[in-house]
């Protein structure tokens, strides 16, 4: 039997480090979560490699960042040739499988076709439990026609409208199911990797069940941390121009008591999905896995919810939106641990593979987490990206997030202004530094600090792309080579 062990990567969808109880929240009920960082290690300033889905996932299989993968908008195609985590793994004789969502590419394309090197043995995909339920690779469509037609048949007819799903049919019910069935019915003589990909709590963010609102503690609501008092020569020209381009001014689409249920339902959707995710806990331990089993939970991004006026994702770099929730339980680890190293959600690949005994292919921007974080800085980058790509937007963005040991700066490179943030000071973001004489050497050495590692990145992908030329003649290199 092979005694390497089991790798469980559960991805959550839109998730802001701040709503786990592990993390400090008390407004949403997350138990089993709490219970899993209390016995793994529990990483405080992880940051997704882009704050949209479709770059962030595939640098998370990938192991590269945006400029090594391709891709870079929501509906980009990662290119076939890419060979995915556990395309490697099962080339190493894992069991691999897939429930739910995975999107390193678009949906569009997804649905329909697989990517040659995905490297899945069991493939249940589905991307939005509110759409495309007839498309040929939606397992969860099929599920609900087989299991539940009538709220297969609503769903077609009512789509994101209709709220107060029921929990037995509920997207994230089925991923815990299946995934819980996975690992039940595995080869017990193979190690397994199972990626599990719920969609909560991505917006919509009332398709939760209703009954889940009562795991929320009102008392300890977090209120939306606001730019009031903010100067305005201070308010940056890019994030008024994105608010305006993607129309989502949560002031002007929301009255206050709308924009407060909207966050009441974001973390009651946190709350379900902790509740749901107890069955695949709980199918590791009845196994007798879960001490030889690496566990990592983490989201592809963050949402505002209605901080610093902004909503959802997009390019704005406010840890609400690009700081993500990281507990990994390794093989064995009984007691709790933090780390305060930054990390990039690509080290996922790194890890993984460390953990299964492989060295290589692992690209060098992705580091194993086992050997500890060791980073200067953690990069987000935005390019282009969102809904840009159905031709909504006039032009792309560009901007990037270099944050370091203690601070952080954002470059909109199209307005070409900046955002300094001191992080231990000020966590929640709301005093800008950038025209501080101060900060001009803080952002030197930061920008600094991002340019060694790109000039590094550009020289590894793009030198000698022809090939190389053999050396000529009158080379003293080559006489000397011919002389040795």
């Amino acid at each position: 039997m092979d005694t390497r062990p089991n790798i469980l990567l559960i991805l959550s969808d839109q998730q802001r480090r701040d709503s786990l109880g592990a993390y400090g929240c008390r407004y949403a009920s997350t138990p089993n979560l709490d219970a899993l960082a209390a016995e793994g290690t529990r990483y405080d300033r992880a940051y997704c490699c882009a704050p949209v889905c479709t770059p962030s996932r595939a640098s998370i299989f990938t192991g590269k960042r945006l400029s090594g993968h391709g891709v870079y908008n929501l509906f980009d195609i990662l290119p076939e040739t890419e060979r995915l985590l556990p395309w490697h793994l099962r080339e190493a004789g894992y069991q691999t499988g897939l429930v739910g969502k995975l999107h390193v590419s678009g949906i569009m394309y997804e649905v329909r076709r697989r990517n040659p090197g995905d490297g899945f043995g069991s493939y249940e995909l589905s991307h939005d439990p509110n759409v495309l339920l007839d498309e040929p690779l939606n397992a969860y469509g099929g599920w609900l026609r087989e299991n539940h037609p009538e709220t297969y048949e609503r769903i077609r007819r009512e789509g994101r409208a209709w709220k107060d799903r029921p929990p037995e049919t509920h997207f994230s019910t089925w991923v815990s199911e299946r995934s819980a069935a996975f690992i039940r019915g595995r080869d017990r003589e193979k190690p397994f990797f199972l990626s599990v990909g719920y969609f909560d709590p991505h917006s919509p963010y009332d398709n939760h069940p209703a009954g889940s609102e009562a795991l929320l503690r009102e008392d300890f609501r977090p209120p939306v941390t606001a730019p009031e008092g903010e100067p305005e020569d201070r308010r940056l020209r890019a994030l008024e121009q994105i608010r305006s381009l993607q129309c989502r001014d949560p002031r002007s689409r929301f009255s206050l008591e709308e924009a407060e249920q909207l966050r009441r339902g974001y973390f009651a959707g946190v709350s379900f999905l902790d509740q749901q995710l107890g069955k695949i806990l709980d199918a590791l331990r009845e196994e007798g896995i879960y001490d030889n089993t690496l566990i990592i939970y983490s989201s592809d991004h963050g949402d505002m919810i209605c901080d610093h006026n902004l909503l959802g994702k997009g390019a704005y770099f406010y840890d609400a939106c690009t700081g993500v929730p990281l507990i990994v339980k390794y093989p064995g680890q009984r007691e709790g641990r933090a780390s305060g190293g930054l990390v990039q959600l690509n080290d996922l690949f790194a890890t993984t593979m460390a953990a299964a005994g492989l060295e290589a292919p692992i690209p060098p921007e992705s580091r194993p987490l086992q050997r500890g974080t060791g980073r200067e800085i953690a990069v987000c980058e935005y390019r282009g990206c969102s809904q840009m790509d159905l031709g909504i937007f006039p032009q792309p963005v560009q901007a990037t997030m270099i944050r370091g040991e203690r601070y952080k700066l954002n470059l909109y490179h199209d307005t070409n202004e900046a955002q300094l943030f001191d992080m231990e000071r000020d966590p929640q973001e709301l005093r800008d530094l950038s025209r501080e004489p101060e900060a001009q050497g803080i952002m030197a050495e930061l920008l600094r600090a991002y340019l060694n590692e790109k000039a590094a990145e550009d020289y590894r992908l793009n030198a000698s792309r022809g090939g190389l030329s053999e050396l000529p003649s009158f080379s003293k290199l080559k006489q000397r080579m011919k002389k040795a």
